[in-house]
């Protein structure tokens, strides 16, 4: 990734409110040149509004927005080096793909169009089509059409809003990993709006998770999945399972929690709550990290493994794994996703099993949050 500033995205203090309603409170952001940024969160959040006010659609109401080294905040969209890719593509029906492609040079008085035309159509993989009007294409290669019409005019920054949203699901896949193609190729700053978490984490080096109006976390997938902050990015970003615990005492690197009259281990680097001896905890674990035996061969289990004891209440066949419920003393609703290769087939609802897993999977959140959060905030965003 190059040094070079020019393309950094900074958000200071920034927030947008509209009468009595603060759609997106004070917020700092960075993000750093030549990235593929996601703002990740459900309906109302804020993340299209903070897009937007980036875009210059939208006055902040306090802070400023920053391109590099050149302050925005109070400059018209045309004005700044960014380019914005909406879901409904607005493509002008009445022009083929390449002159849609070329209008931006052309309307910037660009007198020769065609080799940078043709090397974007050829960034986008659509060089056969350039004749053809948008109605003959997909949706799919509509979008591309899109992508390629806003980078023709070499932004600084690409602004992505829910650009895949129309698309069914497997050609939305198919896109993802087309428009994370284009942004290695091209190198420039992309940030991409969007509600689903398969999109971002699938897409961005960085994600930011957004619930009403703040950030909650930031971080590469990986770190937000396998170490959420709070119970919002826990079940935001997939299934968590979260026990309410005890701490019974600390054992080196480890806090050794109570839960249903059994102990649990607990990694303290891995616990973002204070894990004072007597406090509460909850502990999370994802679904697909446990394991399900028959009771019948709990002494099979290796020593060391977090353990509880549960019986099957439900099971679904999903093709790659089956989804169980477990009615467990520490949690009515577990839920175990077990991979179907070599599927005991005495697991059936009813059967009493023991749970287990690697302490290291395992971790801890402050217990005075919402168990339930994480369904998001129903509303629609500010526009």
């Amino acid at each position: 990734m190059t040094t070079d500033n020019s393309g950094d995205v900074r958000l200071s203090g920034i927030s947008k409110t509209y009468g009595s309603f603060t759609a997106v409170h004070p917020l700092d952001l960075t993000v750093p040149q030549g990235s593929f940024f996601a703002l990740l969160g459900a309906s109302g959040c804020g993340k299209t509004t903070t897009l937007r006010m980036i875009a210059g659609l939208e006055e902040p109401s306090s802070g400023t927005v920053h391109l590099g080294e050149q302050d925005v905040t109070h400059l018209p969209p045309y004005k700044r080096p960014v380019n914005t890719v909406f879901q409904s593509y607005a493509l002008f029906p009445h022009l083929d793909i390449f002159e849609n492609v070329a209008f931006g040079l052309r309307r910037r008085g660009v007198k020769s169009v065609k080799k940078q035309v043709e090397e974007m159509l050829e960034l986008v993989q659509l060089g056969e089509q350039a004749r053809k009007k948008p109605h003959q294409l997909s949706g799919g290669q509509q979008q591309r059409v899109a992508v390629a019409r806003a980078l023709i005019n070499h932004p600084k920054v690409l602004l992505l809003d829910e650009p895949l949203g129309a698309l069914d699901l497997k050609l939305r896949r198919q896109m993802q990993l087309e428009l994370k193609r284009i942004q290695t190729e091209v190198g420039i700053t992309f940030v991409h709006v969007t509600h689903d978490q398969e999109e971002a984490m699938t897409m961005a080096d960085t994600v930011a998770v957004m619930n009403a109006g703040r950030v909650e976390q930031l971080g590469a997938p990986t770190d937000l999945y396998e170490n959420p902050q709070t119970t919002f990015v826990a079940n935001f970003l997939g299934t968590s399972n979260l026990i309410e615990a005890e701490v019974d005492s600390r054992s080196g690197e480890d806090v050794v929690l109570r839960a249903g009259g059994g102990k649990l281990t607990l990694p303290r680097a891995r616990c973002s709550a204070q894990a004072t001896t007597g406090g509460k905890v909850l502990v999370g674990v994802r679904p697909e990290k446990i394991s399900l035996t028959h009771a019948d061969d709990a002494g099979e289990i290796p020593d060391g493994r977090n353990r509880i004891t549960g019986r099957i209440a439900d099971s679904s066949f999903i093709g790659v794994s089956t989804q169980y419920v477990i009615d467990s003393p520490v949690c009515p609703e577990f839920e175990v996703y077990a991979q179907n290769i070599d599927r005991d087939p005495r697991l059936v609802p009813g059967t009493e099993v023991v749970l287990h897993w690697n302490p290291a999977h395992t971790f801890g959140l402050d217990a005075a949050q919402d168990i339930d959060a994480g369904v998001g905030t129903v509303g629609e965003e500010a526009a």
